[in-house]
């Protein structure tokens, strides 16, 4: 698969079914994620009103020595080699990799309830059906994050010392976040392919409801690539 056809992937919205993709349990160590010349290490629980990030700063507050990203060392090493390869003007800002099952739980649960609560008239279960298009639900799958095969990313522009505008901030469960929505700029477009074309060339998974996640090792890069199993399990440190 080139790097066309993986792009054209991307643009699938088809829903996995995870009880055909296999396990082949790969010991692979979670690692730190560390800043460097091309990495900007800047979690999303230090970020102000990220819905993600207060939950995460919770956990935190209750198990202090979790106050790092981490991912599967595989990852880690796409990682690094995908910031490698961006121009000199950009830095890859890594916002959460590794997601306690606790905080997933949450997620899902706070996603729904957030539906709801816009929605009056839906149903509970129409409401977990909309929270599922953003967030993994471990009864029925092995959560990217809980994992340690997810990464999500954004990009900072050094000339102009701003993130990369993409359209809409990170973890907005609405259709700007869709990888290839339309309603937004052609240079809003651009950017996210940018991203998009510089994860995919080191084989990594993008899924169509986010466009900052990219996972490897996992259930979804499994369907993404055709692969029969996935590598990894969910983990906790």
């Amino acid at each position: 698969m080139d790097i066309a056809d993986r792009i054209e992937r991307s643009k699938s919205t088809e829903r996995i079914d995870y009880t055909k993709i296999g396990f082949d349990g790969r010991g692979d160590p979670l690692v730190k994620v560390e800043s460097s010349d091309k990495i900007m290490v800047s979690p999303v629980w230090m970020l102000e009103d990220d819905f993600e990030g207060s939950m995460y700063a919770d956990y935190i507050a209750e198990h202090p020595a979790y106050d790092d990203i981490y991912v599967r060392s595989q990852l880690l090493q796409r990682i690094e080699r995908a910031a490698e390869s961006l121009d000199d003007k950009y830095k890859l800002v890594v916002r959460a990799g590794h997601r306690p099952l606790a905080i997933q739980r949450r997620l899902l649960r706070e996603c729904a309830q957030d539906y709801k609560d816009d929605h009056p008239d839906a149903t509970d279960q129409e409401a977990l059906k909309h929270a599922r298009t953003f967030v993994s639900d471990p009864d029925i799958s092995q959560p990217p994050h809980c994992c340690g095969a997810a990464i999500d990313v954004e990009l900072f522009d050094i000339d102009s010392n701003k993130l990369v505008d993409f359209g809409s901030a990170m973890n907005v469960d609405d259709e700007i976040s869709y990888l290839h929505y339309d309603q937004i700029s052609p240079e809003q477009k651009a950017n996210r392919m940018l991203l998009l074309s510089t994860m995919l060339e080191q084989k990594l998974a993008s899924v169509a409801f986010e466009w900052w996640h990219f996972s490897y090792g996992d259930q979804t890069w499994a369907w993404f690539y055709g692969e029969p199993c996935s590598f990894y399990s969910p983990v906790d440190i």
